[in-house]
């Protein structure tokens, strides 16, 4: 089903599927991007979209966070 939305997991993720019920919520947490140790809370949380608290992408970094990188003039 991953797959049909575009998402192609490793084969070492493991995937576990949980029903929600109204007393039973679960939440996905979006794994931390390689190369982002250091980041602070604030450049993380620019880089998770909808499609990632789903479940139904992976959080991509960019190459520097958002307060490092020079923006153009």
């Amino acid at each position: 089903m991953l797959a049909d939305f575009g998402l192609e997991l490793p084969k070492d993720v493991e995937v576990r599927v949980h029903d929600s019920t109204a007393d039973q919520r679960y939440i996905m947490l979006a794994m931390r991007p390689k190369a982002t140790r250091g980041w602070t809370e604030a450049e993380l949380a620019r880089l998770v979209r909808r499609d990632c608290m789903i479940g139904t992408a992976i959080v991509a970094a960019p190459s520097k966070p958002a307060s490092r990188r020079r923006t153009a003039r």
